[in-house]
């Protein structure tokens, strides 16, 4: 049976409220309501595979981004916690793919760039973070993170002096920057 639009939105806002309530159990029933009656949609899909990364069933909210994305496969929130999930479980690759995606989708937005060279890095693909961000210290040379992350990766890839370029920067744009402080 299908549901108009303003039961959908009533129902969507309770599972959202029940989400956050940590009713994972009823937030989930909610979603699962929305979808039997209608068409997938890829903020249910999207909340549905929160609602199980948060429940701990990362298998389960991989799938249900798995459908999202087959939905809307460019959606640069839903890549990165996709990313996030696939590298929890394990799935190195197609992590990486996500989180390249997603920086590729949303190359002017610095949160965005900053976490998937974060995720790209903690692939142990350093060179590849580093080139991530480059485009957009370019774009924003006055983002600390972005120089944060590359002093971290610069370290990390064992280059010292571009390293501690990186963290000066960092620090002259934010002088409180609690990581790049303990990086130095």
């Amino acid at each position: 049976i299908q549901m108009n639009l303003y039961e959908r939105k009533k129902i969507l806002a309770e599972a959202r409220q029940l989400f956050n309530e940590k009713a994972y159990p009823d937030a989930l029933q909610r979603c699962k309501t929305l979808l039997d009656r209608g068409a997938p949609q890829v903020d249910v899909l999207a909340l549905k595979a929160l609602i199980h990364q948060q429940s701990g069933n990362l298998a389960e909210a991989g799938k249900s981004l798995e459908q999202a994305l087959g939905l809307s496969p460019d959606h640069p929130g839903m890549l990165i916690t996709a990313a996030l999930i696939n590298r929890n479980l394990k799935n190195s690759d197609l992590a990486l793919k996500q989180a390249m995606k997603a920086a590729r989708a949303a190359p002017d937005d610095p949160k965005v760039v900053c976490q998937c060279a974060s995720i790209i890095g903690s692939l142990g693909e350093q060179q590849a973070a580093l080139q991530t961000l480059e485009t957009l210290i370019r774009k924003h040379p006055d983002h600390s993170e972005a120089w944060h992350l590359v002093g971290k990766f610069q370290k990390e890839l064992g280059n010292n002096d571009a390293a501690e370029f990186a963290l000066r920067k960092c620090l002259a744009l934010q002088p409180d920057h609690a990581g790049a402080r303990s990086l130095r």
